[in-house]
């Protein structure tokens, strides 16, 4: 680089003073999910004057979530008198869990926005929306370690006339309980409670037809067939054990901790599994993501299968984990895949494509799982709920026993299993899988930082004139004004309040460096 080019570069830098930093973050499913504890500058403010901006070209709303939680005793959680056992779970004003006990925003509370809606990097808040509160500003770079992808979003308060969800939801979930609402007619001591409930976003649909008895899956995702594609999600002890299930967790005493369809995320977070009362399962719907995460909490047991039994419109799917790469078609047909400790599952055709990312946390020591797989429509177990078949029935298999996981039993192990579910287009590879797995398993890395404002609208005389900004520092002082305005503020967007001092080469001529030295070096 020949010194004058040198000499237009560091022009270029200093005059373009609020130059953006393009994104390069590529999450196109996973949420940013921030507690309060990351973000103290909102502590006590209304939940519903937090707005998050992105910026490209200009200043963009997209949909912000806060989900409040708070500790409760799980005896409250079934309309019992407490029992001294405390978790931090989603609130909820329409379940016995009752709304959180801080209604502004607080350490324990979630803030979810979703990666995709990253934008760039600004140097400062000029020409913000009028509705936020000037200084209020938090910049959060969210940094990708698998590729080194950057992108950048912009929290602030406002003043109570901007909707947090910018008028937009990725997802709707509807609570039906058939016998009326949750209260008074939810029946937390005995079951069946049966359901009509749903989730629906553009990607997938999913139902419930009580607690723990998911048995609907379409994808909808392009060019798929949303074929209703899932039998049942089974638990049980073992293949062919049908002593506990998913059916019999519903038929017995159990409670919901939070119903909730935001713009960003929905909820569905519940307990009670027969002689497991405090066993808890927490869905996460996101657009084209779902997070299910299932804490065990029940005395000593001698193994728990998890398990996606797909249904007859599957058929011609075919079936891919990481240590069966090859893949199997689903048909009904019974195949050779080989059992062990899988970290993902996928199955794809035209219905569309279902990638499962597993996890498990406890601990159990030693502890080791395995897998299952079945594709038979004649299967020589007995199915325990459901069809009568097992189409690429697969899923995770603890086949060893389980110590006791109940607090309320003394002492006691920790086990908590999550399936982070990808909703794709067909004909996904097992390349994809391997990138939505690290996806799931690697999260996002976050650095939050104020956000300055320009100096025409930060409150400060930053000349020493005596003068404050466009408008005298009212913006800083309840609409009051401090001073006169300074008439170097032409506007709240400019970044200089001093006036020029001597005469030279002109900003505007000085903006042209840069495109003549980008000709010039393509001469």
């Amino acid at each position: 680089m020949g010194p004058m080019r040198a000499v237009a570069v560091l022009l270029c830098a200093l005059l373009l003073p609020f130059a953006v930093l393009a994104s390069t973050l590529d999450r196109d499913r996973d949420p940013v999910v921030m507690t309060g504890l990351e973000l103290p500058p909102f502590s006590g403010v209304p939940v519903d004057r937090i707005a998050a901006f992105r910026y490209q070209a200009g200043w963009v709303q997209i949909p912000l979530q806060i989900d409040e939680r708070d500790w409760v005793d799980f005896g409250t959680v079934y309309d019992q008198a407490p029992v001294g056992i405390v978790t931090l779970a989603y609130t909820d004003p329409t379940t016995y869990s009752g709304a959180d006990s801080d209604p502004l925003f607080d350490g324990d509370d979630e803030l979810v926005f979703m990666a995709a809606d990253a934008g760039d990097r600004v140097a400062y808040a000029r020409y913000a929306p009028e509705e936020l509160i000037a200084g209020s500003g938090i910049e959060v770079a969210i940094s990708d370690p698998l590729d080194g992808g950057t992108g950048y979003v912009y929290l602030f308060e406002t003043d109570g006339t901007l909707d947090p969800s910018a008028g937009t939801s990725y997802g709707t979930y509807t609570f039906d309980l058939l016998a009326g609402s949750y209260i008074p007619d939810y029946d937390t001591l005995q079951g069946p409670n049966p359901e009509d409930s749903e989730f629906v976003s553009p990607l997938y649909r999913t139902h419930f037809s009580d607690r723990w008895i998911r048995d609907e899956l379409e994808v909808t995702t392009a060019g798929s067939t949303g074929l209703e594609i899932l039998d049942h999600h089974n638990n049980m002890f073992g293949p062919g054990v049908c002593q506990r299930t998913e059916d019999t967790f519903s038929a017995g005493e159990g409670a919901f901790f939070a119903n909730v369809s935001g713009p960003v995320r929905s909820i569905r977070s519940y307990m009670g599994a027969n002689s497991g009362p405090l066993t808890q399962r927490d869905h996460l719907f996101y657009e084209g993501r779902q997070d299910i995460t299932t804490f065990l909490r029940v005395h000593a047991i001698p193994g728990v299968m998890d398990l996606y039994d797909y249904s007859p419109d599957a058929t011609g799917m075919t079936y891919y984990n990481d240590l069966n790469p090859g893949g199997v078609v689903v048909d009904g047909s019974p195949d050779a895949v080989s059992p062990g400790d899988i970290q993902w599952e996928m199955v794809t055709g035209t219905q569309g494509s279902v990638i499962v990312a597993h996890s498990v946390e406890t601990d159990i020591d030693p502890f080791t799982h395995t897998s299952y797989y079945s594709d038979d429509t004649t299967p020589s177990v007995t199915q325990c709920t459901g069809d009568d078949f097992e189409y690429a029935t697969s899923g995770l298999w603890i086949s060893a026993a389980i110590p006791n996981t109940d607090p309320s039993q003394g002492a006691h192990n920790v086990l908590e299993a999550t399936r982070v579910v990808y909703y794709e287009t067909p004909g996904q590879t097992v390349a994809d899988a391997e990138i939505r797995l690290d996806q799931a398993t690697t999260p996002l890395l976050l650095d939050t930082a104020p956000l300055p404002e320009p100096a025409c609208s930060d409150g400060l005389d930053n000349d020493g004139d005596g003068l404050i900004d466009w408008d005298g520092g009212a913006a800083w002082n309840g609409g009051i004004p401090v001073t006169d305005p300074d008439p170097q503020c032409a506007n709240p967007g400019k970044n200089n309040e001093a006036p020029r001092t001597s005469c030279g080469l002109g900003t505007e001529l000085a903006l042209l460096l840069c495109p003549l030295m980008w000709m010039r070096r393509r001469r």
